[in-house]
C-alpha cells in the first residue's frame, strides 16, 4: 500500500480505527499547520465518524509522511461500481475512492503542509495508485475543493509530475463572509428587508413574552440534544434525512462537538426568547475562519423568519467578539437562503483523478469525453441553458452520461 517518492515522502492508506495515538497526534499537528484549515479533516471529526458511523470502520485516512511527521492527509470511502460517488459527479462505471465519507458533506480540501506541498501531493496520490493499491479502485474523486487555494494548485502540480490524468468537473460559487472594517454586513440587504425582519421580531418577542436574542451556548453540551431535536422535529424528521433518522449520526455530531469544544474550538449561537430555543447555528474554528457545520430551526416559528434572524445576528457576532477572518457557510450548491445572506464567495470544485493503471487511465479519459461535451460546466449547457431538462432525459434514456 505505500510507496517512496522523492524527498522520502511516504504515502500510505490505513483504517481511521488502526492509527496510533502517535499517529493522531501527527495528524493533529498537520492540522494546526496546514496552509489551508479543514476541520472535517481533523482527527475531531472523523475519529467520531469511523467510531459511529455505519461505514465507520470502511473510513481510511490517505497520509505523506516522513520520520512520523505527517505532511499531508485526506479521508477516503471506496465505492463500488454502479455506485454514484460524489455529491456532483455520476462516475464512470469503475470502483472509486471519495473524499465524501460523510453522508452531509462540508468541505473536503486535504490538509497539506506548506513546507513540502507538492511532495505531499505526490505521496498522497501515490499511496492510491500502482499495482499495490487496494480494493481495485482506480479513480479518486474529491469533492469541494477550494478552487483558488494552494491545495488545489499542489495537486494538479502532483498530477503532471506522476503524471495521472486530472479533470476538473464542475465549479460553483459558495456564500460566505470575509470580515470588514466596520460592522456594515446588513447594507446588503434593502431597507423594506430589514425592517420586515425586525418587525417579525417584535412580533416573536411578543407572543413569546421575552426579547428576541442570541446566546452563546458554546460551552452548554446539553445544548446539542436541543439541536438534534429540534431538526428532527421538522421537515428533515418528516423525510427521514435528519441526524436523528441516521443511525450514528447523534453519536457523532455529539463527540465531534466534545473534541472541539475541550480545544475551544466550538461556537454554537442559539436565538431564543427567554427559554424557548427558535433557532440554532453550530459553527467550528479552522485556522482564521469559522466553519458552518449546522444550522436548524424551530419550524412552529416559521412565519417570523427565525432561521433569518439568526444568521444576521450569527454575522454580527462574528465581528463584535470574534477575531475570525471569514465565515464559511459549507453549504450546498444553489443554497437560496445563504446567497441572500452572505455577501461574498469562495469557488469549490470537483476534481476527479485516475489514480489507477492503464486500462482506468484510458477508462478515464474516454469516460470524460462526454463530460467535456455535455457536463456540468460545457460550453453547450451555457449556450442552451433552456434544453437542458429535456437533454439530460434524453442522454439518461441513451446512457450516453456515466451513472
Amino acid at each position: 500500500m505505500a510507496r517512496y517518492i522523492r524527498g522520502s515522502v511516504l504515502g500510505r492508506r490505513v483504517p481511521v480505527r488502526e492509527l496510533t495515538e502517535a499517529e493522531t497526534n501527527a495528524w493533529r499537528e498537520l492540522a494546526e499547520r496546514a496552509v489551508e484549515p479543514n476541520p472535517f479533516s481533523e482527527p475531531g471529526c472523523l475519529i467520531p465518524a469511523a467510531r459511529h458511523l455505519p461505514s465507520g470502520a470502511d473510513i481510511s485516512l490517505v497520509i505523506a509522511e516522513e520520520a512520523g511527521r505527517f505532511f499531508g492527509c485526506f479521508p477516503t470511502l471506496t465505492v463500488p461500481a454502479g455506485v454514484r460517488p460524489s455529491t456532483s459527479w455520476r462516475g464512470v462505471r469503475r470502483p472509486v475512492f471519495t473524499n465524501e465519507v460523510l453522508r452531509v458533506h462540508h468541505d473536503g480540501t486535504p490538509l497539506l503542509d506548506g513546507e513540502r506541498g507538492v511532495d505531499a501531493a505526490m505521496a498522497l496520490l501515490s499511496a492510491l495508485s500502482g499495482r499495490d493499491r487496494d480494493a481495485n479502485a482506480g479513480i479518486l474523486v474529491l469533492e469541494k475543493l477550494d478552487a483558488d487555494g494552494p491545495v488545489a494548485s499542489c495537486l494538479a502540480a502532483a498530477a503532471a509530475a506522476l503524471p495521472l490524468p486530472i479533470y476538473t468537473y464542475h465549479s460553483w460559487s459558495r456564500p460566505m463572509v470575509r470580515r470588514r472594517e466596520d460592522l456594515t454586513y446588513r447594507r446588503i440587504h434593502g431597507d423594506d428587508t430589514l425592517e420586515k425582519l425586525a418587525r417579525k421580531r417584535r412580533l416573536l418577542g411578543e407572543k413569546l413574552g421575552g426579547d428576541v436574542r442570541l446566546v452563546d451556548r458554546s460551552a452548554d453540551a446539553s445544548a446539542i440534544d436541543t439541536l438534534i431535536a429540534i431538526e428532527s422535529a421538522g421537515w428533515k424528521g418528516r423525510a427521514g434525512v435528519a441526524l436523528a433518522s441516521r443511525p450514528g449520526e447523534p453519536e457523532w455530531l455529539r463527540e465531534l462537538c466534545d473534541r472541539f469544544r475541550s480545544e475551544h474550538r466550538l461556537l454554537l449561537y442559539c436565538l431564543q426568547a427567554e427559554d424557548t430555543v427558535l433557532a440554532m447555528k453550530l459553527m467550528i474554528r479552522g485556522g482564521e475562519g469559522l466553519f458552518s457545520v449546522w444550522t436548524v430551526y424551530d419550524e412552529k416559528y416559521a412565519h417570523y423568519s427565525p432561521g433569518n434572524q439568526l444568521l444576521l445576528d450569527t454575522i454580527d457576532r462574528f465581528h463584535e467578539e470574534t477575531d475570525a477572518q471569514w465565515i464559511d457557510t459549507c453549504t450546498y450548491e444553489g443554497n437560496t437562503t445563504y446567497l441572500l445572506m452572505y455577501p461574498d464567495r469562495r469557488t469549490v470544485s470537483t476534481v476527479v483523478l485516475a489514480v489507477g493503471g492503464r486500462v482506468d487511465r484510458a477508462w478515464f479519459r474516454i469516460s470524460l469525453v462526454p463530460y467535456r461535451l455535455f457536463g456540468a460546466d460545457s460550453a453547450f449547457r451555457r449556450r442552451h441553458r433552456g434544453l437542458i431538462r429535456a437533454f439530460d432525459r434524453l442522454l439518461a434514456a441513451l446512457k450516453i452520461l456515466p451513472n
